[in-house]
């Protein structure tokens, strides 16, 4: 479990307070680089490292994509970062999806562009955060904060690479109509996180 340092504790209760997730809990600590904690594993939670959150299905997988934005929609200056984690975490979860290796690479691929450009363009000042929602999702790893002076520029650049993963998405579902309905499902549910990265 995340654990906020002593000297820290008093900076991470002021974060708190300017950064909620309504009807959550976020804890803070640390700084904005990334690094290289991930965490323990957290079994029995929505983090992608427990059997009960496996996705097997397509509609399994449009559902949590459109789920991110519980978790994310009050993320503030996080939620770039915030879909990265999201993307990665479903990505983990949909390991045993059989028959759609092209999609998840897709997804890792989309998710991983997401967390380098956050990367690139973190809060030094900003402590990392976990967030916890009301339905029960929780960042898997800490989160990392994004200035608000850099903020419209990372959001343009982080819809422009959902839009990318929505096109590629819909060109490799032309081998069935039937794949083509699950793949066009699953590039909206994708694509409607921009509504965050817009407000």
């Amino acid at each position: 479990m995340f654990q906020i340092s002593r000297n820290l504790f008093g900076w991470g209760l002021a974060i708190l307070l300017t950064v909620t997730v309504p009807a959550s809990a976020q804890e803070t600590g640390g700084t904005g680089s990334y690094g290289g904690d991930t965490g323990p594993s957290d079994h029995g939670s929505p983090t992608g490292r427990s059997p009960t959150t496996q996705v097997t299905t397509v509609p399994q997988l449009s559902t949590r994509l459109a789920q991110m934005k519980t978790m994310c929609a009050a993320a503030g200056s996080y939620v770039a970062d915030c879909l990265a984690e999201r993307l990665a975490t479903l990505s983990q979860d949909a390991a045993r999806l059989d028959g759609h290796s092209e999609m998840k690479q897709i997804l890792r691929e989309t998710a991983e562009e997401l967390r380098l450009l956050v990367r690139k363009n973190s809060d030094p000042e900003a402590p990392r955060a976990r967030i916890n929602s009301a339905d029960g999702q929780r960042s898997a790893r800490p989160l990392v904060a994004v200035p608000a002076s850099r903020r419209p520029s990372v959001h343009r650049q982080a819809i422009a690479i959902l839009e990318e993963a929505e096109t590629q998405l819909l060109r490799s579902s032309t081998q069935s109509a039937a794949r083509a309905s699950q793949y066009q499902q699953v590039a909206e549910a994708l694509g409607s996180n921009k509504v965050l990265l817009r407000s």
